[in-house]
């Protein structure tokens, strides 16, 4: 080949186009979001305005009625959901024309409209809406709750990765990221639910297998109601279960020597209290799980309880759960029963307490106290409970 054709093809080569750095992807940057209640809340902007929604890697598109009523969407044909517990609601659906998170806008996304918003204890949120798995379709997926930012982005050399920190993750049959860990020497997948609050949850039926040869305190058995559903339907008391964890193994960082939270009927769970130890990303791509600690001590809380625990009900405070054979227990508190007062102080005329479901019963920091509630006879009785302290 003739030197001048050499350098011309050079030339062409220098000035041709290249296709992957002129790729456009799409990259929402760093955004601040807050963990309230273990819930990730994010900003949202649709038209001029910025809304908070509550990013679910279990969830759907949805926005609050009153998101609605103000911007009028299109409406589309009804969907029907299957909520936690089961029951079928059909939804309101509509098409938002264009949201933007960040830096990338997403236009012409399917939305159902939710009342739920608007009903407490959800209320005490303020939320606006939720994003959900539909947006997170060949991306990384990244939180870093030290400096409160998380970033969507389609760009895989934004983020720097340390392979020894990630585990295998496939999906489930609902659509949720299935994370392989380790749990007391035994390899399984376990559901990323970031609309969870939880740090770890097993399955209830995989639980009730074990009871037979648990030992004391191994597995702590709760009786009553746990949750509502989107349908907010009353459900029938049922069991869960609290566990004993000897080992937690995500990615290459060993959790030792602590309490689950509430099982699952489901199946079981890993939610968004895992932000607060470390970084983590999902390549939702290459189907990676990353989780980088911020500190070589993984230490998860004590769990501790006065062996019961309540929900504002027509006013007044009732027993939600409580805990099988503790004092609570054996001194006649059921799930159900109506609090009159906790250490004297009435808990009666009550509509809301947003402060107290959000940040936790100032009756909980006690060490000791005294409950006077209605039995099953609907007379008053009063009790003295110590805390209990599971480590």
């Amino acid at each position: 080949m003739k030197i001048s054709s050499i350098l011309l093809a050079l030339i062409f080569m220098t000035l041709a186009p290249n296709s992957q750095n002129n790729l456009i992807l799409n990259d929402t940057g760093n955004m601040s979001f807050e963990l309230i209640k273990e819930k990730i809340i994010i900003p949202v902007q649709i038209g001029s305005n910025t809304y908070k929604f509550l990013l679910d890697t279990g969830g759907i598109f949805e926005i609050s009625e009153k998101l609605q009523n103000e911007f009028n969407f299109n409406q589309l044909e009804s969907t029907t959901i299957v909520d936690i517990n089961r029951k079928e609601i059909e939804m309101q659906t509509v098409k938002v024309p264009e949201i933007s998170l960040g830096n990338w806008k997403f236009k012409d996304r399917k939305a159902i409209v939710s009342n739920l918003h608007s009903k407490y204890p959800y209320s005490c949120f303020e939320l606006d809406g939720m994003i959900g798995r539909d947006f997170f379709n060949q991306v990384l997926l990244h939180f870093d709750y030290a400096n409160n930012t998380f970033r969507l982005t389609e760009n895989f050399n934004a983020i720097a990765l340390d392979k020894s920190s990630r585990t295998k993750m496939k999906f489930s049959r609902r659509g949720l990221p299935d994370i392989k860990v380790k749990i007391n020497s035994k390899k399984e997948y376990i559901e990323f639910d970031s609309g969870s609050g939880d740090f770890y949850s097993p399955k209830t039926s995989d639980v009730e297998r074990k009871l037979v040869n648990a030992c004391e305190n191994e597995i702590l058995k709760f009786q009553g109601e746990f949750s509502f559903g989107v349908t907010m339907d009353n459900i029938e008391p049922t069991n869960r279960y609290i566990q004993k964890v000897e080992n937690f193994q995500l990615a290459n960082v060993n959790f030792i020597n602590f309490y689950s939270q509430f099982s699952k009927v489901s199946a079981a769970r890993i939610g968004a209290a895992i932000l607060k130890y470390g970084k983590v990303t999902l390549d939702y791509k290459n189907r990676w799980f990353y989780y980088m600690p911020y500190s070589k001590s993984q230490m998860i809380t004590s769990f501790e309880t006065f062996g019961f625990d309540v929900a504002i009900e027509n006013g007044y405070y009732k027993v939600k759960y409580i805990l099988k054979n503790s004092k609570a227990d054996e001194l006649g508190l059921h799930s159900g029963n109506r609090i009159l007062m906790i250490d004297d102080i009435s808990t009666q005329n009550i509509s809301e307490n947003c402060e107290g479901y959000l940040n936790g019963y100032d009756f909980k920091d006690k060490q000791i106290i005294k409950v006077t509630f209605l039995d099953k006879q609907e007379n008053e009785k009063s009790i003295v409970l110590n805390k209990i302290k599971y480590r």
